[in-house]
């Protein structure tokens, strides 16, 4: 499966965190935030809600992984 088109549009940031705190990519923890505020949620607390509420339909939508 290709990546979903919002991943890409992020791919071209430059990562400024920590080797440490890069469990996930840049560009998928971008997309998963603007998705989950274009759904309507504010807020730390309910983008993560959001997130576990729809966990196994993001994964099958997009190709995650760690590095």
């Amino acid at each position: 499966m290709s990546e979903i088109e919002i991943i890409k549009a992020f791919a071209g940031l430059e990562d400024t965190r920590r080797r440490a705190g890069q469990r996930h990519t840049l560009p998928l923890c971008l997309a998963l935030f603007t998705l989950a505020i274009a759904a309507g949620n504010k807020g730390f607390l309910a983008i993560g809600d959001w997130i576990s509420s729809y966990r196994e339909e993001l994964i099958d939508k997009s190709e995650t992984h760690k590095e």
